[in-house]
């Protein structure tokens, strides 16, 4: 197999993206040859295209808080088959697949970096610097793939377990790797964020798409939530709070709408901030009953919405618009790490070892920020302040890439309860079953195309 017949779509698209992209350079860059000095890699950073997380809408689309009450069983658009959990999602193997060819479109841009860095003109600090940027970037859109197209982490398994290949290479000529197995492709993703940490900057405070300490440790907690290495998670949420002392929580009592909520770029909540685009969402009726009618969430982020949908459909719509887009003046959400993502994860590590003092403070010190007058949670029982635990992520998380990564650890499990999808008259027309082996996306067909030596999943 060649390294273009896996990739090809994916560079291409980049290649398109990139003739546009005045945050890069106002010539169209044809490839690593125009890349010369360390300022040049600097501004290849700067991309726009790396603000965004482009599949974030896709992957909220996969899970259980929300609703798509216009849906009709025979529809075939893309945002609909994922929502029904389709076995593939686009049939077109002519343009670039969802969801895939997004994140390998970006380590495209990472692995430009680690190319040629080395080689590059300029400053040897700044270029370690962005070497490191690159490493950790890669790393972030790998555990993307790694939780998408793989089976759940299972240390019993994990070794044996198919993820994804593990590119590279920038040359489309270049033979493409094997898929690597799930033990493997974590420990690269770990290996690599360790080694990034080293090299990257105290604070990216001024830039918080940009890379630093405290951003390669909250993606190295994500990366052991999702291994289910709940004591390592814990650890690294820690060191990524302690590392930068320009992070802190937004009081959302505080703000009146989310027109007022600071720009990501530079809130001190932001760890490693990625854009979303500005989509209107409907969340299901049974996750809009779990919110207390307190909640500064409910008020900030949710909004009556009149419609001539049935009454088994919502009557909110849902707009988490935090950040000011500085490209159009709209509102975007992070979908990146945030403070309150590390003390969450903290909470739950604490919560799972039975250190509940601990778990209690990082709860509370979420929910303070999010409560008129808080008064504090209390339990001295581990399940239940585990479950508490669980429920916060629910309400600090909808819409924001990360349920369905949840949704798979905690279906191992065995606390995902069966999901149904309804069309626009109230049958169900899709169910995802607890071990379905949907929780694993198949591989796009557009790539199997190129790849006939891949091996699908289930």
């Amino acid at each position: 197999m060649k390294y273009n017949n896996i990739y090809k779509l994916a560079a291409l698209f980049t290649l398109m993206v990139i003739a546009g992209c005045n945050k890069y350079l106002d010539v169209t860059p044809k490839g690593k040859q125009l890349l010369k000095s360390t300022s040049d890699y600097n501004l290849w950073l700067n991309s726009a295209f790396l603000d965004f997380e482009n599949d974030a809408q896709n992957l909220d689309y996969l899970a259980d808080d929300i609703d798509n009450p216009t849906l009709t069983a025979s529809s075939t658009a893309v945002n609909d088959l994922i929502y029904t959990w389709a076995t593939q999602f686009l049939a077109n193997i002519t343009i670039e697949p969802p969801i895939w060819g997004d994140h390998y479109t970006s380590i495209y841009y990472y692995n430009t970096v680690l190319v040629g860095i080395d080689t590059a003109a300029g400053s040897t600090q700044q270029g370690a610097q962005l070497k490191a940027e690159a490493l950790l970037g890669r790393a972030f859109e790998y555990l993307y793939l790694i939780n998408l197209y793989a089976k759940e982490y299972d240390s019993a398994t994990a070794a044996q377990d198919l993820a994804v290949p593990f590119v590279t290479a920038i040359d489309i000529s270049t033979t493409t790797p094997p898929r690597s197995t799930v033990q493997a492709l974590y420990n690269q993703i770990i290996t690599d964020l360790n080694a990034a940490i080293p090299n990257l900057p105290v604070s990216n405070g001024t830039d918080r798409y940009r890379g630093s300490v405290a951003a390669a440790y909250s993606v190295l907690a994500r990366a052991y939530l999702y291994m289910r290495n709940y004591t390592a998670a814990e650890t690294s949420a820690q060191n990524a709070l302690k590392a930068d002392n320009t992070l802190s929580l937004l009081n959302y009592t505080t703000f009146t709408n989310v027109g007022s909520l600071p720009n990501q770029v530079t809130s001190t909540e932001s760890i490693y901030a990625r854009q979303s685009e500005n989509p209107v969402y409907y969340p299901t009726q049974s996750f809009l009953k779990t919110f207390d009618t307190t909640d500064a969430r409910l008020s900030l982020f949710y909004y009556s919405y009149d419609n001539n949908y049935n009454t088994v459909k919502p009557d909110y719509s849902f707009s988490q618009r935090g950040v000011v887009m500085f490209v159009n003046g709209n509102y975007q959400p992070n979908v990146g790490t945030t403070v309150a993502e590390m003390e969450l994860i903290i909470a739950e590590g604490a919560a799972r070892s039975g250190d509940l003092t601990t778990a209690l403070t990082a709860l509370n010190t979420v929910r303070t920020n999010r409560f008129p007058n808080y008064i504090a949670y209390t339990s001295n029982n581990k399940d239940t302040v585990l479950q508490k635990v669980l429920s916060e992520r629910t309400f600090e998380f909808p819409f924001s890439a990360i349920r369905w990564f949840d949704m798979r650890r905690l279906n191992k499990e065995g606390r995902i309860p069966g999901i149904n999808r309804y069309d626009n008259t109230g049958n169900i027309i899709a169910t995802l079953a607890p071990s379905s082996p949907r929780y694993v996306l198949q591989i796009p067909l557009a790539v199997l195309k190129f790849n006939p030596g891949m091996q699908q999943n289930p």
